[in-house]
């Protein structure tokens, strides 16, 4: 049976996490060099906090109202699949397309391009 990884955001979007206010509890910091270490607690104060994709979108989604969807094209002949879609829930105001990250081979990476454009961009 294959066994399934949690899937971190990058070092650089969890500094940008915590630069906007993301304080959740994680299961993973990440040290000054941006190795990662595994515990609730951070060993030092110079850690930053790592948190699931998951987490992370979530996290956009109830305290900024910005909606992430990564969607899947089924077209065969393209390399890079995965496209995000993301949406301000207060304006109904949506972004695809221009601007956006250009489509990736998997959909973690598309789901870490949306954040990170998300924190860079809308808030």
């Amino acid at each position: 049976m294959e066994q399934i990884n949690e899937d971190y955001v990058s070092f650089e979007t969890a500094k940008l996490l915590k630069e906007k206010g993301f304080d959740g509890v994680v299961s993973a910091h990440y040290n000054n060099l941006g190795g990662v270490i595994m515990g609730t607690n951070p060993i030092s104060k110079n850690t930053v906090k790592c948190p699931t994709l998951q987490m992370a979108m979530k996290w956009l989604r109830e305290v900024h109202k910005i909606f992430i969807d990564v969607d899947y094209d089924s077209d065969e002949f393209k390399d890079s699949p995965y496209f995000s879609l993301i949406i301000n829930m207060n304006t109904n105001d949506y972004f695809k397309g221009y601007g956006l990250p250009q489509e990736k081979s998997t959909y973690e990476e598309a789901c870490e391009a949306a954040i990170k454009y998300c924190l860079e961009k809308l808030i």
